[in-house]
């Protein structure tokens, strides 16, 4: 009898060690008909657009999104630990890769996870008051939206807004044009969170990247789910390194960074100069354009 009780408490503690993930998918008429994992060879069925694995072991776990017969996307996370509870909201199927990145994730266990090789974390992982260094990863055609993978190991990489309030600077205070930041750029970020994104106050351009990788061309229209490329006109998608390591990792794959309309707003407000002129001087001064 005490044997039975010992094995049976054994599972239990066993299966609280198990990873669970959920998820949901930002384009209601792309969704998969089934979600699988492929190390523990599972599959769950996607109902009412959202899926939910239970029971998988702790390690590498590679998901493959199926529709049909056919592999329509995949979502690879690295070293899940145990125990992990994961969910990832508004998944997006890059086209040319077919790796599928969240809008956002919910994370209980570790403070952060690699999601196709980008460090990702829950909202509260970005302090109130933001002042990193770090490595420019990808960034939209005309810099106005940056990924960046902080110094700190700690911290998520950052999906950074660069507003027309932004001040883009060398260290020594001369302006530096958003459209001339790019991957492999050493950078300062300092700004504030909002909806996942840091809105950016200042980014200081330390050092610039002996590696860059041509832009996409811009975004032909706004994203289903109301997003657009970035508070600028151009397409806030670069070909960059999807990095598992570090920065400076030479594997190439699509990262999108895409800015919600909401927050763009917020950045950009209505009323502000919508001509030439954006102010990315030391001292944050904004053009004041011609008003559309």
């Amino acid at each position: 009898m005490t044997s039975l009780l010992t094995a049976a408490l054994a599972a239990c503690g066993e299966g609280g060690e198990r990873v669970s993930i959920r998820g949901d998918f930002a384009d209601t008429a792309a969704v998969p008909t089934s979600v699988f994992a492929v190390e523990a060879g599972r599959e769950a069925e996607v109902r009412r657009g959202a899926f939910d694995l239970r029971g998988l072991s702790a390690g590498p776990v590679t998901l493959r999104l199926v529709r049909g017969v056919d592999t329509v996307g995949s979502v690879l996370l690295q070293n899940v630990p145990a125990g992990t509870r994961l969910a990832l909201r508004g998944l997006r199927t890059d086209g040319p890769t077919r790796r599928a990145f969240p809008r956002a994730l919910a994370l209980e266990g570790p403070p952060l996870l690699l999601v196709n090789g980008i460090r990702m974390a829950g909202d509260d992982a970005v302090p109130a008051d933001v002042d990193a260094r770090g490595t420019v990863l990808t960034a939209s055609e005309d810099g106005a939206a940056l990924l960046v993978r902080p110094a700190d190991a700690a911290l998520p990489d950052l999906r950074v807004v660069v507003g027309l309030g932004t001040g883009t600077v060398k260290p020594d205070s001369t302006p530096v044009e958003p459209a001339a930041i790019g991957r492999g750029d050493s950078v300062r970020v300092e700004g504030r969170p909002d909806g996942g994104f840091v809105v950016a106050t200042r980014v200081t351009v330390y050092r610039r990247g002996a590696g860059r990788v041509a832009a996409s061309p811009p975004a032909a229209q706004a994203a289903d789910d109301g997003t657009e490329a970035g508070p600028g006109s151009g397409s806030a998608e670069t070909s960059a390194p999807a990095p598992a390591r570090s920065a400076a990792s030479t594997s190439a794959a699509r990262v999108p960074v895409r800015v919600p309309r909401e927050v763009r707003a917020r950045v950009n407000p209505i009323g502000r100069g919508h001509g030439g002129g954006r102010g990315h001087g030391g001292g944050g001064g904004r053009g004041r354009g011609k008003k559309g």
